[in-house]
C-alpha cells in the first residue's frame, strides 16, 4: 500500500469515526425527545382521565349535598327563631350562635361540593391578564387583611392575553390565595407573604389523532413563604376532599384543577427540586393564549 492510499484510508477512516459519533449523538438526542415527549402524553392521558373520575365523583356528590341542603335550611330557621326566644337568656343564645356557626360551615361544604359537582359551561374569551390581576388583587386584599397576609403582584406584560371564561379563572386564582393564606395562618408563618405572577409559557396539547402538540400559554404562579406541603402529600393535593389542614374541607384545589381543566389548561403543584429559590408551596397554573396556534 503506497504512502497516499494510507492516507486516504485513514482520512476516509477519520470521517467514518466522525460520522458514526454524530450518529450516535443524534441518536441520543431522539432517545431524549422520545422520552419527554413519551412523559408529556402520559401527563396528558391522566389528566383525561381523571376528568371523567372527576365527573362522576361530582355526580354522586352533588345528589349527596342536594339532600343535605334542605334539612340545613330548616335548621338554621328553628335555630334562629330559638334564638330569638332566648334573649332573656344570653348564655342559652351564645350556644345556639355556636350552633348557627356550625350550620355556616356545612353550608360552606355544601356550596363547595355543588361548585366541584357543576358540568362549568364555558365559553372562552380573549382577555387581558393585566385584567384578570387586577380583578383577584381586588377580590383578594379584603381576605389578606383578614388573615393578615401581604399580597405582592408582579408585573405583567401589558398585551398578554389569555384564552379564559374570566370569572373561573379569577375565581381559580382567588381560592389559590386564599389556600395559601390558611396554610401561612395555620402553620404560625410571621409576616407572610403571597407572591402572585404571570408571564408566557408553553402548554401540551394532545391533539385528537394522538399526536402532542405545544402551544403558547399564559402561565400564572401563586408561591407563599409558608412551611410548604409534604412530598408524600403532592400526587394527591388536587383530589376531592382530601386536606392536609385540620380546617380544610379538601375542596378548594380540586374546584381549581376543574376549572382549569375545563379550559384545556393544568395546574400543578411545583417540586422542590424546579425552582432554585423555592419557599413554601408554589402552584403553577397554564391556560392557553388568545390566538396561539399549536405546534
Amino acid at each position: 500500500m503506497t504512502a497516499v492510499q494510507r492516507t486516504d484510508l485513514e482520512s476516509l477512516a477519520t470521517a467514518l469515526l466522525e460520522r458514526v459519533d454524530g450518529l450516535v449523538e443524534s441518536n441520543a438526542k431522539l432517545q431524549s425527545e422520545v422520552h419527554s415527549l413519551q412523559a408529556d402524553l402520559q401527563a396528558a392521558q391522566a389528566r383525561l382521565d381523571r376528568h371523567g373520575a372527576l365527573a362522576r365523583l361530582g355526580e354522586m356528590a352533588a345528589g349527596i349535598a342536594h339532600e343535605i341542603r334542605n334539612p340545613l335550611a330548616g335548621l338554621r330557621l328553628y335555630a334562629q327563631a330559638l334564638h330569638e326566644d332566648l334573649q332573656a337568656m344570653p348564655e342559652s343564645q351564645t350556644l345556639v350562635e355556636k350552633q348557627l356557626s356550625a350550620v355556616d360551615a356545612m353550608e360552606s361544604i355544601v356550596r363547595d361540593v355543588l361548585a366541584f359537582a357543576r358540568e362549568e359551561k364555558i365559553n372562552p374569551q380573549p382577555c387581558l391578564v393585566a385584567d384578570l390581576m387586577h380583578l383577584v388583587r381586588a377580590r383578594c386584599e379584603p381576605l389578606a387583611q383578614k388573615f393578615n397576609v401581604t399580597l405582592r403582584f408582579g408585573e405583567v406584560p401589558a398585551e398578554l392575553e389569555a384564552q379564559a371564561e374570566s370569572e373561573l379563572v379569577v375565581s381559580a386564582l382567588c381560592n389559590l390565595i386564599r389556600n395559601a393564606a390558611e396554610a401561612l395562618r395555620e402553620s404560625g408563618t410571621k409576616s407572610g407573604l403571597v407572591q402572585i405572577e404571570a408571564g408566557s409559557d408553553e402548554l401540551p396539547i394532545l391533539h385528537r389523532d394522538g399526536r402532542l402538540l405545544a402551544r403558547p400559554a399564559v402561565r400564572f404562579r401563586v408561591q407563599d413563604n409558608g412551611p410548604g406541603i409534604p412530598a408524600d402529600c403532592a400526587d394527591r393535593i388536587f383530589n376531592p376532599f382530601y386536606t392536609t389542614r385540620p380546617s380544610g374541607t379538601g375542596l378548594g384545589l380540586a374546584i381549581v384543577h376543574k376549572f382549569i381543566l375545563a379550559h384545556q389548561g393544568d395546574v400543578r403543584l411545583l417540586s422542590d427540586g424546579e425552582e432554585a429559590n423555592a419557599g413554601g408551596a408554589i402552584f403553577e397554573v397554564r391556560l392557553p393564549v388568545s390566538g396561539g396556534e399549536e405546534s
